[in-house]
């Protein structure tokens, strides 16, 4: 990275000050002392730092007593831990920090990690300053803005870690030959276009120049440092804030338009000067004049700055008469430009855009980056002369009277015929093909599911319609982009086109199984949004030029779109076996972006067999997909791979990693909607698996707030967030809260699947199982509904299966059908076993609830063997703390104590009731721990009052609806022990 092992101006803080340089109201004596203060301060600067730039960073006061030189710092040894870091060699230093080649073993990938030095009189200063160049940075995503990743600290040390960039700066560059002056001007036109997306997202960066522009070996020109970018509208330096770092970095990023500071009473960082009133900050040579002025700024200011930065790209000298930094901030004051060189080959056209943006007056530069940039693109020599138009224009209407005017409509007429691009894709015979197959099926969902997909199916055909024309009408018609813009977006377009019509294939010739998902198969379609910004990734990473690299290229894309319908239509064993060889060629070959999308769908297609390999494939396609820039690719993938994890209690902490990387991307890229809703449903579920229901509810509650704040239609997906909310609010106790979600849920599964769909009889064992801990009477009919429908929809092993049938042997065991429920119960220990193998753990919940059954049969020596093996598979899996334990571990000491073996029941109980109350679980299930532990102290002859109190606890428990029975059967016990004694 070699701007920054030659370039430490973005490390460098200026020295303390002794005093402020004065206002401009004292007078034109006040500004030129001023000035000469600029002089005095640059050359102390120089004396100071061991390595520099021509121009660095300026932050202009009083200059003190000169300091003596700081002591060079020494090296972090290779192999040092930054954060989760790993130090590889110094790239650069400079006064105040220094800059390190580092790799991220999380990502697999090289970064640059920027380390602000120890020690040092304006440390806390320095510190500001690097806080706020990652928070602007992170605020920014465009192709032509340096990528942040990361802040944090490293002992008392800030560190921001950066995208390792191989490249130099703009200075660098003009210095390695001549530059043409029309590349000049394409280069800084990138980075002009940065500039603009700071200024849309309210920025002002307030110290462009030649050494903050990065033009990367592969081509990229990409803006950084800034360390002194404030707001539009501010600027002007006032008292310092101080901001504790540590509450900053605890603090959980925000949404690119939150306020991210509003929770710690102060303001944010990148508003907080970094120096004490008085100071211009800025470098001479390039600063506005209302930079002196310690005017409010706007993006007028970066303009100048632009302006000043092409004048010396273009001209190889200041735009501004004098050496040093006293003599350039007056001419600058004064307005007073040098002449263009005599030998300068630089039109006059391009000259007059410069000097206007050089205007002394914000008002009087162009209207805004993006206007200066258009007038960049306006050479005179491109366009027609009116006399020329005026002559087409009346050629055009002596056509059109002569009846001649055909070629002339046909270039316009080629925009309004693209719908005919999706003939055999979805025109009337693929859709009645679709609409026989479905019905041919006979399954009483299969109407109402082609009604959602010829919904769904229409939206997506016009919408992809849409974007085509689009893109031909800004290209030939209104000239608004280029042809290898709409080049990009057609081949990015034609590619959704041909996952669209091998999925229209699929569900022509669909049986049962394909129309029980091809709901979700339409909604799994890629999204059309990204095609509009393919042009920046072909810009970034050119496709193969070369005829038969190109066709083959283009024919790999075509079988992944193959695959990916094969998948999402539920096919998939197909649909990995069409996976795999599209991914070992793009491994193979050299063609990056189809590397990574062809290796996020084999990572898809592994997650739906259980696959461990996803892991590495997911992660694989997310390193590919960051090399390139490719973040919706990437933000698939760490979804995915959050997703992949959900369930797994063992690997919890993998999974909050994997979502706060997949949040920060999200959030970077202003990315809502699905990927958004499904990332934070992941995350509930990560949360349920640890056992935290509260934590789960919360991130349910995020998805849904989500997926509405999109607009998104109502869908499957929707409903099943709600289930997953339902779900933790039941692991709360709050079964009527709960209720009303599965409800919600079952009526939009019923709107939008059809009433037999599996994803129906999934939501009635959910409300079922509800109203049977409420007792509601309701809930037989309910559950055995939702079995009914489960069972004839499912396939035999499916792990739903079992749940089905624990929900009813469970509702059955509480309105005293025990002989029905353990029949049930034990149907449902084999489906577990049958879906994911003796030894899952998934198989404990059906063994406790059958060795509760088994007690109330009075069979407790049987019912202790089932909860043993629950034991011991939650315990093998989850680790001794989790809350689930407590079930059996409640049911071992019932079955203990009805053994006659109350001494060895207390240490179960006791664990029991330590997991209880140390977690979020309903009252019930703590009062029966509770209750179970009470009856064991009292036949042990332990703690005769402890064992009341328990007792006392438990009935506070059992107050709900639907306990009427335990709450009768506790204060009949208390009952007991009171006329005894």
């Amino acid at each position: 990275m070699e701007h920054l092992k030659r370039s430490p101006t973005e490390e460098s803080a200026s020295p303390p000050e002794a005093g402020s340089a004065p206002h401009p109201e004292e007078g034109a004596e006040g500004l030129a002392c001023a000035l000469d203060v600029l002089e005095l301060e640059l050359q102390r600067a120089h004396a100071v730092l061991r390595q520099g730039v021509d121009e660095p960073t300026h932050v202009v006061g009083a200059p003190p007593p000169l300091p003596s030189p700081p002591e060079e710092s020494l090296p972090l040894p290779q192999g040092t831990a930054v954060g989760r870091y790993i130090v590889r060699e110094r790239l650069g230093a400079g006064g105040m920090g220094e800059v390190y080649a580092a790799f991220d073993p999380h990502l697999n990938r090289r970064v640059a990690l920027k380390l602000l030095l120890p020690g040092g009189a304006d440390r806390n200063q320095a510190r500001l300053r690097l806080m706020r160049e990652a928070q602007s940075m992170a605020r920014l995503s465009h192709p032509h803005v340096l990528p942040v990743f990361d802040i944090g600290e490293h002992g008392d040390q800030v560190f921001i870690a950066l995208e390792l960039v191989e490249g130099r700066t703009l200075r660098q560059w003009l210095k390695e030959e001549p530059r043409p002056w029309r590349e000049v001007v394409q280069v800084l036109t990138r980075a002009g276009q940065g500039l603009a997306a700071a200024h849309a997202a309210g920025l002002v960066h307030r110290d462009f120049k030649p050494d903050n522009v990065l033009v990367g070996h592969d081509g990229r020109v990409l803006v950084y440092d800034f360390g002194l970018a404030c707001e539009q509208g501010t600027g002007s330096p006032g008292a310092p804030v101080p901001v504790d770092l540590s509450v900053l970095l605890s603090a959980q990023p925000p949404a690119p338009d939150a306020d991210a500071f509003a929770d710690l009473h102060t303001r944010e960082p990148r508003e907080t000067p970094v120096t004490r009133a008085g100071l211009i900050m800025g470098t001479p040579g390039y600063m506005a004049p209302e930079q002196y002025r310690h005017e409010p700024l706007t993006g007028q200011a970066d303009q100048f700055s632009f302006c000043a930065t092409l004048h010396y790209a273009l001209y190889g000298e200041h735009a501004f008469e004098g050496h040093g930094a006293g003599a350039l901030a007056r001419a600058t004051l004064a307005g007073r430009l040098r002449p263009p060189p005599r030998d300068s080959d630089v039109p006059e056209w391009v000259r007059r855009v410069v000097r206007r943006g050089l205007s002394l007056s914000p008002s009087e530069r162009h209207a805004s980056m993006e206007a200066l940039l258009e007038a960049l693109q306006d050479e005179p020599g491109a366009r027609l002369p009116r006399k020329v138009l005026m002559a087409v224009a009346a050629a055009f209407l002596a056509a059109v009277v002569a009846g001649a005017a055909s070629q002339w409509s046909q270039r316009q007429g080629l925009c309004h015929h693209l719908g005919t691009s999706l003939d055999g894709v979805w025109d009337a015979p693929r859709q009645d093909a679709v609409r026989q197959a479905f019905l041919a099926t006979g399954q009483p969902y299969a109407a109402a599911a082609w009604a959602g997909v010829k919904s769904a199916l229409d939206g997506y055909a016009s919408a992809w319609v849409d974007r085509q024309r689009h893109a031909c009408e800004a290209t030939f018609l209104t000239g608004q982009a280029s042809e290898e813009r709409f080049t990009a977006r057609t081949a990015c377009l034609e590619r959704r086109r041909s996952e669209f019509k091998a999925l229209t294939a699929l569900l022509a010739v669909a049986d049962a199984s394909e129309v029980e998902h091809a709901v979700e198969a339409v909604r799994g379609l890629s999204e059309l949004e990204p095609c509009d910004e393919a042009a920046t990734i072909t810009e970034r990473v050119p496709p193969p030029r070369e005829p038969a690299a190109a066709a083959r290229v283009e024919a790999l894309y075509t079988e992944l779109a193959r695959a990916r319908a094969l998948r999402i239509s539920g096919q998939y064993v197909a649909g990995l076996a069409a996976a795999i060889p599209v991914a070992t060629e793009a491994r193979a070959g050299t063609y990056a972006p189809l590397k990574a999308e062809a290796l996020l769908e084999l990572g898809q297609q592994q997650r739906g067999f259980g696959d461990p390999t996803a892991e590495h494939t997911l992660l694989e396609a997310a390193w590919t997909a960051d090399e390139v820039g490719l973040d919706e690719v990437r933000a698939e993938a760490l979804v995915a791979l959050t997703q992949f994890i959900a369930y797994d209690s063992a690997r919890v902490a993998d999974g909050h990693d994997w979502f706060h990387q997949a949040r920060a991307l999200l959030v970077r890229t202003r990315r809502q909607g699905r990927l958004s809703a499904q990332l934070e449903s992941a995350h509930g579920l990560l949360y349920s698996a640890q056992g935290d229901p509260i934590a789960a509810e919360a991130s349910q509650r995020n998805a849904l707030a989500e997926w509405d704040k999109a607009a998104l239609a109502e869908s499957p997906e929707r409903a099943s967030l709600l289930r997953h909310l339902g779900l933790t609010l039941s692991a709360q106790g709050r079964h009527e809260e709960a209720l009303a979600e599965y409800q919600r849920a079952h009526a939009a599964y019923v709107r939008t699947l059809g009433a037999g769909h599996p994803r129906v009889g999934s939501a009635l064992v959910n409300l079922g199982g509800s109203l049977s801990v409420l007792g509601r009477p309701e809930a037989l009919p309910t559950l055995r509904e939702g079995v009914a429908i489960v069972e004839r929809t499912l396939p035999p092993r499916h792990p739903f299966r079992a749940v089905a049938l624990d929900a009813l042997g469970s509702a059955l065991t509480r309105v005293g059908q025990r002989e029905e429920a353990k029949r049930v119960l034990l149907r449902a220990v084999v489906a577990a076993e049958g879906s994911r193998g003796p030894q899952h753990p998934d198989v404990a919940p059906a063994c406790d609830s059958l060795g509760r059954v088994l007690l109330e049969l009075e069979h407790p020596a049987e019912a202790l063997a089932h909860f043993t093996r629950a034991m011991t598979l939650r315990e093998r899996m989850m680790g001794g703390k989790h809350p689930e334990l407590a079930s059996s571990l409640t049911g071992q000491g019932e079955a203990l104590r009805r053994l006659g073996r109350s001494h060895e029941a207390l240490v179960p109980l006791e664990r029991a009731l330590t997991l209880r109350e140390t977690h979020a679980v309903p009252p019930e299930d703590l009062a029966d721990t509770r209750f179970a532990l009470a009856r064991a102290l009292m036949d042990s002859r332990r703690d005769m009052r402890h064992a009341r109190a328990l007792a006392e606890q438990a009935v506070q428990g059992f107050q709900g609806p639907g306990h009427q029975a335990a709450l009768a059967r506790i204060q009949s016990w208390l009952g007991a022990r009171h006329s005894r004694e």
